[in-house]
């Protein structure tokens, strides 16, 4: 089993019909829900997919969905979207809808977000399961790890010189100024 897609170049370089796009696509949008921070989900849309429309009879579709997904995202943590969205290929050749019917058409009309809408992409909700978290972003364990054991060399290391600096009769500990006289009575 292949680990989810972390980047929208990867749900591309994956897809060969419209049916494994759609299959990636979702599995990219869960692994958003595990970031949260802003270089990270920018990281997942940095990268220019590759284009699908040569690939599979949908694959303008599929382009344009990606450009979409990766200026929706942008727009939705705060950062500039990436050069390739607005590339004219990554747009729909004619208009889409999610849902058939007049009046769901109205509503994707009236409710498709601005990403969607200027590749002719019309959906009343698209998922974009994205939360930004306060606060520092997560630390790797070996970093941590790494830094708990400068951290730790350093505490024994003064350790070491305070021993050291009792042995040979200087004042305990030798970095505090000695203690005011007791008042005499």
């Amino acid at each position: 089993m292949q680990p989810r897609p972390h980047t929208l170049a990867e749900v591309a370089a994956r897809a060969d019909s419209l049916a494994r796009f759609g299959i990636e696509l979702v599995d990219w949008l869960r692994g958003l829900r595990a970031l949260g921070s802003r270089p990270a989900l920018s990281a997942t849309i940095a990268a220019p997919p590759d284009l699908l429309e040569g690939r599979f009879p949908e694959g303008n579709l599929a382009d344009a969905t990606l450009a979409a997904y990766g200026d929706l995202l942008a727009a939705r943590i705060g950062i500039p979207p990436p050069a390739w969205v607005f590339e004219p290929a990554r747009i729909a050749r004619e208009p889409w809808f999610a849902d058939e019917g007049p009046v769901a058409r109205l509503h994707a009309l009236r409710d498709s977000p601005p990403a969607f809408k200027r590749r002719n992409l019309f959906s009343s909700a698209p998922d974009l399961p994205v939360r930004l978290r306060a606060g520092r972003p997560p630390v790797p364990l070996e970093q941590r790890r790494a830094v708990n054991a400068e951290r730790q060399r350093r505490f024994q290391q003064r350790r070491r010189e305070l021993v050291r600096a009792y042995a040979a009769g200087q004042p305990w500990p030798p970095s505090q100024p000695p203690p005011p006289p007791a008042p005499s009575s």
